[in-house]
């Protein structure tokens, strides 16, 4: 008589079964993991643009209150081009002292410094994809793209600056000018009969009259850029608050 195994009788199936069982285990312990390792993702990205958000709302705030401070500027600017204008007959006849002062107005001019370390990291490092909220993605990109209008503008003006400067050394005599001023009271140049001018024909006159009128343009021009600039800027910052339920 033979004898069998007892095992050797099993159903040939409970063996996948059990297979199977480990396998869908394995599977589900995997995925768990995998599941657990996207939220937790999700939530430092979650959190990273929330950072961000905090961050270029202080880029916004600081880049609205330079703007206060440069606009203002420009409003001075304007009124001393103005009587530098009005005044410009008297250039070639001799000195004034309010003339002269006034020229200080086209030997510089407010400049707007955009705030743009936030901006940066969210186009350099790619973090524009965490900004999942459409609305402050794209109010985001429209103000970084007025901005950089902007700078088109401001870009003329510094052009236009510098062709002054130049033609601003040919014309006055420095030397003489701060020699009399260290000396002499206002009084006493005014009463002179120096202008302190090295050329003095009517047509490089003319084309420096021409110059400052430009001058005075293009600083209009870039004021009212930057009066945009700072429209838009406090539009974002409501539009963040409001979007990310920001105090």
């Amino acid at each position: 008589m033979e004898t069998h195994a007892q095992h050797l009788h099993k159903a040939p199936g409970n063996k996948i079964w059990h297979y199977f069982f480990e396998f869908l285990m394995l599977f589900l312990a995997v995925f768990c993991g995998f599941l657990a390792e996207y939220q937790l993702e999700h939530k430092i990205e979650r959190e990273r643009e929330k950072e961000y958000i905090g961050s270029l709302i202080e880029d916004l705030c600081a880049d609205t209150t330079n703007l206060f401070i440069v606009i203002n500027k420009y409003d001075v600017l304007d009124l001393k081009i103005d009587t530098l204008l009005k005044m410009y007959s008297k250039f070639a006849t001799g000195y004034n002292d309010t003339l002269h002062r006034n020229f200080s107005a086209i030997l510089g001019y407010p400049d707007f410094i955009y705030t743009d370390r936030t901006m940066q990291q969210l186009k350099n490092s790619g973090g524009m994809r965490l900004i999942r909220n459409k609305e402050a993605a794209d109010g985001i990109m429209r103000y970084d793209s007025k901005v950089r209008d902007y700078g088109l503008d401001e870009g003329c003006m510094s052009e236009i600056f510098s062709r002054i400067k130049v033609l601003w050394y040919e014309l006055i005599d420095l030397e003489g000018l701060e020699l009399d001023r260290h000396s002499k009271s206002i009084s006493q140049m005014e009463k002179g009969n120096k202008n302190y001018l090295l050329i003095s024909d009517k047509a490089t006159l003319g084309k420096f009259n021409n110059m400052i009128r430009d001058y005075k343009y293009l600083a209009s021009l870039v004021k009212n850029q930057e009066l945009e600039v700072k429209a838009k800027a406090i539009q974002l910052i409501a539009l963040l608050k409001k979007e990310y339920h920001l105090d």
